[in-house]
């Protein structure tokens, strides 16, 4: 066993743990898989033990690494923990970062600059990454986001979530579009082109039934822009669904209005903001979610 031990490598070994990957696990130490191996490397020189062995289920833990996660787990939280806590002297702007899509990131901005409510305190810094579920999960425990919004996450033992918004979805397509009037049947629905967020989460936003034919359906365009979406619609006769509680955040002075979908008046989109449960007390997110709940 090596004498030297670098603590830098505690949050290593938790995260290769809890993920199973390394892959997964460099994406959210932001370093290079290389840099991680290397990383790993020097644990498993430490403690003379290879701690993760491949298997066809990821990495399998050896009854060592189980036997050190519960103690590096708590020393990795704890070193958290204590970052978050407020000194007597603060420092003047803090950054909060929150993983969200394009039109939840625009539901916010608009809030804050409509209502002036935007903090001279606060700086926002928006990821807007596709993720899968259990990528957001890691984001969230290694601090890579403070808040994440979007469908649920199932396994949230160590969150704290909120619903923020349960929404009817409804049709969008551009004013004085030749065949659509106020209201869309699942075939018309089917016959149009379309234009889609691009989203790992857009499975698990939508009814079964919206996607139940998506091989059908002529998608013309995907964006995680949902400025250039709104712009396409505009400019085309493409159509695309809408949560109904952002219609009234559109810019009014574009030529795109709503259209009812009767075949989906049951369905909702329902939309979550996550936060870690060592940040419970942090009151610059608790603002921010009540924020987003706010229908006002």
């Amino acid at each position: 066993m090596n004498n030297k031990f670098d603590y830098n490598l505690i949050k290593t070994l938790v995260l290769v743990y809890e993920t199973r990957s390394m892959s997964k696990s460099a994406q959210a130490l932001g370093i290079s898989s290389p840099t991680l191996t290397y990383a790993l490397n020097k644990l498993r020189d430490y403690y003379d033990d290879p701690l993760f062995i491949k298997s066809v289920k990821g990495l399998k833990a050896t009854p060592l690494a189980n036997q050190l996660y519960p103690s590096f787990k708590n020393i990795d939280e704890e070193i958290s923990h204590s970052l978050m806590v407020s000194t007597e002297d603060p420092p003047e702007i803090s950054n909060v970062i929150i993983r969200t899509n394009t039109m939840i990131e625009y539901y916010l901005i608009d809030k804050l600059l409509k209502n002036k409510k935007f903090p001279k305190e606060l700086n926002f810094t928006f990821n807007n990454r596709i993720m899968l579920e259990d990528q957001r999960s890691t984001a969230l425990v290694s601090r890579e986001v403070d808040i994440d919004i979007g469908s649920a996450i199932r396994h949230n033992h160590s969150f704290i979530s909120t619903k923020i918004a349960q929404s009817r979805i409804v049709g969008l397509c551009r004013k004085g579009h030749p065949r659509i009037k106020n209201q869309l049947s699942d075939k018309q629905w089917m016959a149009e082109e379309h234009i889609v967020l691009s989203s790992a989460e857009t499975s698990a936003y939508l009814p079964e039934k919206l996607y139940g034919l998506s091989h059908q359906r002529n998608i013309r365009y995907r964006s995680n822009s949902l400025i250039n979406m709104l712009y396409c619609i505009e400019k085309s006769d493409a159509v695309m669904f809408f949560p109904a509680f952002l219609l009234k955040h559109i810019p009014v002075h574009l030529n795109v209005r709503n259209v009812e979908i009767p075949w989906m008046e049951e369905d909702t989109i329902d939309i979550y903001a996550y936060i870690h449960s060592k940040a419970k007390n942090d009151e610059r997110l608790e603002w921010i979610i009540h924020l987003l709940k706010d229908r006002k």
